[in-house]
C-alpha cells in the first residue's frame, strides 16, 4: 500500500529551500514588483527617446507582463514531479495527466496589470500581478486544457474556466469521458466546485502555507475592472490596425 504523500509538507520543504536561494517572499515582494516596473519605464522612454517604437513597446509591455506571470518556478506545485495543488479526475477513470495549465488566463492578466498601470495605480498593478502569479495551476489532460475556455468570465471565481456550464467542455465529457464531467481536487482530496470557489476561499486555501502568508497579507484592497471593461481594453489593445497613443 502506497504512503500518502504529505503535500503541504514537501511544499514547504522546497518553499523553505527557494529558487537558487531566492525565497517566494522576495521574488513576490521584490523581484516581480521591480522587474515590471524597469520593463515598463524602460519602454515608456524608449518610446519618448524614438517614438517609431509605440508599436513595438504596446506589444513588449504584455509580453513583459507575460512572462513575469509565467516566472512561477518557486511555487512547487508547477512542477510536474512533485503534488499538484489541484488535479483533473473523472469518477475515478485513469487520466493521462500530462499538461499543468494557469488558472487564471494570462492573455487576461496582462490587461488587467497594464489597465491598473495606465490608470496611474502602480500598487494596483502590482497586487493584480501577484495575486495571478499565486493562483495554483491545475494538472490535467491535454484535450481538456485544448478545450478550456481562453477567458475567465468573473473575475472573483479564479478557476471559472473550469466550470462545467461552459458548452465545449460539456462536449469533451460527452465524446472522450462517456459523458462524465470534470471535477477538480484539491491536493486534500477535497472537491472543488469551480461555480462557488472563490477568490476568497483561494487565498485561504493558500494561507494555510506560512510561506505564503505574508504575499497574501500584502493583497489587501486588490480590485479588479468588470469582464467586459477587460475585454475592452484586449481588443483595443490587440487591434493591429489601430494606432498606438501618444
Amino acid at each position: 500500500m502506497n504512503k500518502p504523500v504529505d503535500a503541504r509538507a514537501i511544499w514547504s520543504e522546497q518553499l523553505d529551500r527557494g529558487w537558487h536561494g531566492v525565497k517566494v517572499a522576495d521574488w513576490a515582494g521584490l523581484y516581480l514588483p521591480a522587474k515590471l516596473d524597469a520593463d515598463i519605464r524602460f519602454l515608456d522612454l524608449l518610446v519618448e527617446k524614438v517614438p517609431t517604437f509605440a508599436r513595438v513597446a504596446q506589444r513588449r509591455r504584455r509580453e513583459a507582463v507575460g512572462d513575469l506571470m509565467r516566472d512561477q518556478y518557486l511555487l512547487p506545485w508547477t512542477r510536474k514531479k512533485c503534488p499538484q495543488f489541484f488535479t483533473e479526475e473523472r469518477a475515478g477513470q485513469m487520466l493521462d495527466l500530462k499538461d499543468v495549465e494557469h488558472g487564471f488566463p494570462v492573455a487576461q492578466v496582462k490587461s488587467l496589470v497594464l489597465m491598473a498601470l495606465e490608470s496611474g495605480d502602480v500598487e494596483q498593478a502590482r497586487k493584480r500581478l501577484i495575486y495571478c502569479w499565486l493562483i495554483p495551476t491545475i494538472n490535467c489532460t491535454s484535450i481538456t486544457h485544448r478545450a478550456l475556455p481562453a477567458r475567465c468570465e468573473d473575475f472573483d471565481r479564479p478557476l471559472d474556466r473550469y466550470s462545467n456550464c461552459h458548452e465545449k467542455l460539456q462536449v469533451l465529457a460527452q465524446q472522450h469521458f462517456q459523458g462524465v464531467a470534470m471535477t477538480l481536487h484539491r491536493y486534500d482530496g477535497a472537491v472543488i466546485d469551480p461555480d462557488k470557489y472563490s477568490r476568497l476561499q483561494m487565498l485561504d486555501d493558500l494561507r494555510v502555507i506560512e510561506q505564503l502568508r505574508p504575499i497574501i497579507d500584502g493583497l489587501d484592497g486588490l480590485t479588479f475592472p468588470t469582464p467586459d471593461e477587460e475585454l475592452a481594453y484586449t481588443k483595443r489593445m490587440t487591434d493591429r490596425a489601430r494606432k498606438p497613443e501618444a
